[in-house]
């Protein structure tokens, strides 16, 4: 019978380790929403990761800045330049798949579905 579960992808909880203990449990007597839900904590961090301003936790409030826009976000850029000096295609690319996905793909011989049929493949279904 294990064997029969394996392969329908079946498992019991004897498969599994036990939970563990610091998982929440509500014993608390009291529990209320503010007891549970962060308190939030909101603030302006800069380019370079510097808190500017804030966190709040005491409630509502409103956070402003002054930001050095033409002296921070160029060094920052310097930081990372992905199409800088030091990038190298060979090694790095980013593939951007902007057609509708397929409930299907082929991938072990050539399509010999175009583009557009494949398209209207897809509003049938």
């Amino acid at each position: 019978m294990p064997s029969r579960l394996f392969f329908s992808f079946l498992f019991s909880m004897k498969d599994y380790p036990p939970p563990p203990e610091y998982l929440y449990s509500p014993t608390e007597e009291d529990v209320t929403p503010d007891s549970i839900v962060w308190a939030g904590g909101s603030v302006i961090i800069s380019t370079h990761g510097e808190i500017l301003t804030g966190p709040n936790y005491e409630g509502e409030g409103l956070f402003t800045a002054d930001l050095d826009v033409r002296g921070e976000i160029p060094k920052a850029k310097f930081q990372f330049d992905v199409v800088g000096h030091y990038s190298r295609a060979d090694v790095l690319s980013l593939t951007v798949n902007n057609r509708p996905p397929l409930p299907v793909t082929f991938t072990s011989s050539p399509s010999k579905i175009k583009d557009n049929e494949e398209m209207d493949e897809c509003k049938d279904i």
